[in-house]
């Protein structure tokens, strides 16, 4: 290589490298705080209203991105994935702001953070409260638009009764519709038997699985009113097995949805979940759904003394 495009070469890479590391003046910042500031806005409107096909325009398709909720780290497409189904499980939220910074890095880069506060309302009726919640974005300019290419999420999560429910569901008096006993079958010439009694604020439960008038497993279950979460607790012993502990909550009259105990803080990641529906006083139909595919249905039938 001559030493004269030499030269030219590497006087070209300082004069880009000067250019992008120039300070920027008070003036410039205000006007690149003012833009994020709208997406900020933008984005924050829009988790309120659930709107998660709006949200996606403001975040960068990039192997660079990466968004860290409590601990957890996602890339892009996982993250919108797992969004996606994070917002098609909400009614709507609700943020207070109580302090939030910007930071001007360069022309093409900001870090916004803020310490909120955040109520999230469910179709399947619960509601989650976090406060405080921090938050950092940090935004890159990329074809003359501001997004985001990394996200930091955390903050604790309380379950709270969602005060906006267009019916006002007794969970207790609903969860009579289970008392007496049932019996459907589970496998062929395999039945599985409920017999429930009203106890407390929820039932007394006898289990058994029996073929051909032989008991394959039989066990004892206690379910009980949970005013924090306003849900059915269900604590299960068959034997052979580990205490089962679930929870369960009507969402309508006639219908119930149901997952895992430790699901709680979290019902839409349960990677289990039960749908129950009352199709009459003397018919109900249970689905099963792992990693949301149903993989069994479930029909039991009041038996008539």
């Amino acid at each position: 290589m001559k030493p004269q495009l030499f030269i030219m070469i590497l006087l070209i890479i300082c004069i880009s490298c000067g250019t992008r590391n120039k300070p920027v003046s008070d003036a410039q910042k205000e006007k690149i705080k003012g833009e994020v500031k709208e997406v900020v806005n933008s984005i924050f409107k829009n988790s309120e209203e659930a709107n998660f096909n709006n949200i996606i325009e403001s975040y960068f398709d990039s192997t660079d991105y990466v968004c860290t909720y409590n601990g957890n780290s996602f890339g892009y497409k996982q993250a919108m994935a797992v969004n996606k189904s994070y917002f098609n499980s909400l009614i709507n939220q609700k943020c207070t702001i109580l302090e939030e910074k910007y930071a001007i890095l360069d022309n093409s880069t900001v870090v916004y953070t803020a310490n909120t506060k955040w109520l999230t309302n469910f179709k399947d009726g619960h509601s989650v409260l976090q406060d405080p919640r921090a938050i950092q974005y940090i935004f890159k300019k990329t074809d003359d638009e501001w997004r985001i290419i990394n996200v930091v999420l955390s903050g604790p999560e309380k379950i709270v009764k969602y005060k906006e429910q267009s019916k006002d569901l007794n969970q207790v008096d609903l969860w009579k519709k289970f008392s007496g006993t049932w019996k459907g079958e589970i496998a062929r010439d395999t039945f599985i038997v409920y017999e429930e009694k009203p106890y407390g604020t929820g039932m007394e439960n006898k289990i058994k699985i029996i073929t051909k008038d032989k008991i394959l497993q039989e066990g004892i279950g206690l379910f009980g009113y949970d005013i924090e979460s306003d849900k059915i607790i269900e604590a299960t012993l068959l034997n052979g097995s580990d205490i089962i502990c679930n929870a369960f909550w009507f969402t309508s009259e006639n219908t119930c949805e149901g997952i895992p105990f430790k699901d709680i803080p979290n019902p839409e990641t349960a990677d289990l979940k039960w749908k129950i529906e009352f199709k009459s006083p003397d018919m109900w139909v249970v689905e099963t759904i792992k990693d949301n595919k149903t993989i069994e249905v479930d029909t039991l039938y009041r038996v008539k003394k």
